[in-house]
């Protein structure tokens, strides 16, 4: 008998590959989608990372700002000045930066600006160590019976610095109610290092590019009785089209604009003052859109309040942002990529108490 011989059609060889194509096409897009979806979410992590790192930077040099008789805002001869902090709200295009240049910032978002002791702590010390005599402030280290410890002045903080690192910085003399500000000038010495009549002697001068700028109240040289002697810098943060956190740094040398954190799509701040004592800032105690200097001046017990905006590197398709994620202090979405996905990190801190 003759074996019956059995095979595939090519009807079902071509059912059977279309069949096959389905299901790899759709594992495909399967993956695809994964893919898609983990790059959003990784991007999304890195940009809630940023945005953390942006807000905690800032407001860890936001407590190093001002001090003692050093106020935000000062008035004089009718004339209000800028002195620890400055705040421009919302601005936008060239944002000129004092002792800088000009800045592009990203539209709608604030620059801040702090001016403080950040790398070298002030020098408390009792006003018969310190004379300043013919541009020239001489710091006698303490001895061990003095009130303050000598590890705590400022003859061991500079020893970590070359006396010559100080130069351009500038130097500021506090007094009961009263301070000025000058440049550290080239020349400063340390005399008789490890003895008990060690003292530094830090050559300054008056400055009319920028720290002069900040004798508000008292010109320099100094004719009041000083309390603390610090080397002041100045930092300001603002936000760069390009969607970095920047901050442009003044100490000694060349000015830089160092970037911060990337991803960063909006800075917004205010100042807060608890006008009625009443143990928090109420709603309108909050300063966010001062239009100069007037509204800080005489300000104490401040809270500075921070949102820090990020973005996603990259689009969301079919995602739009929620308006409410800008809508804090007086910013909002305009100009805003609200295709990306955007994290946002709100914090206060209180700032130092700027009354003698």
């Amino acid at each position: 008998m003759r074996r019956s011989q059995h095979g595939f059609t090519l009807i079902e060889l071509l059912v059977a590959s279309a069949v096959f194509a389905i299901f790899m096409i759709g594992i495909l897009n399967l993956l695809d989608s994964s893919t898609k979806v983990a790059k959003v979410e990784s991007s999304l992590a890195d940009t809630q990372e940023n945005v953390r790192f942006a807000a905690y930077h800032i407001m860890r040099t936001a407590r190093m700002m001002g001090g003692a008789t050093m106020p935000i805002a000062a008035s004089v001869a009718g004339t209000d000045y800028w002195v620890a902090g400055e705040l421009i709200s919302n601005a936008s295009g060239t944002v000129q930066i004092p002792g800088y240049g000009g800045v592009t910032v990203m539209p709608g978002s604030d620059v801040l600006t702090l001016r403080g002791f950040f790398e070298i702590s002030p020098f408390f010390t009792n006003p018969t160590t310190v004379k300043v005599d013919d541009e020239t402030i001489s710091i006698a280290q303490y001895k061990q019976d003095e009130v303050f410890d000598p590890e705590d002045d400022l003859i061991n903080d500079i020893s970590s610095f070359t006396l010559g690192a100080l130069e351009g910085r500038g130097i500021v003399f506090m007094g009961e109610g009263s301070f000025c500000v000058g440049r550290v000038a080239a020349g400063s010495t340390h005399l008789d290092p490890g003895t008990a009549a060690s003292r530094v002697l830090i050559k300054h001068e008056a400055d009319t590019s920028f720290w002069g700028t900040l004798n508000t109240t008292w010109s320099y040289p100094p004719t009041f009785q000083i309390y603390r002697v610090g080397i002041l810098e100045s930092y300001t943060y603002f936000v760069s089209p390009d969607n970095v956190l920047r901050r442009v740094r003044i100490s000694g040398g060349s000015p830089e604009a160092e970037p911060v954190a990337i991803n960063i799509g909006g800075l917004q701040a205010a100042f807060g003052v608890d006008a009625d004592n009443s143990g928090e800032i109420e709603d309108d105690e909050w300063i966010e859109n001062p239009a100069g200097a007037t509204a800080l001046v005489g300000l104490e017990d401040v809270t500075l309040r921070l949102a820090v905006l990020g973005r996603t590197d990259i689009t969301v398709p079919n995602w739009i942002e929620p308006e409410s994620t800008f809508t804090v202090f007086d910013g909002d979405a305009q100009n805003k990529d609200r295709s990306a996905k955007w994290r946002r990190v709100d914090v206060e801190v209180n700032l130092r108490n700027y009354k003698f």
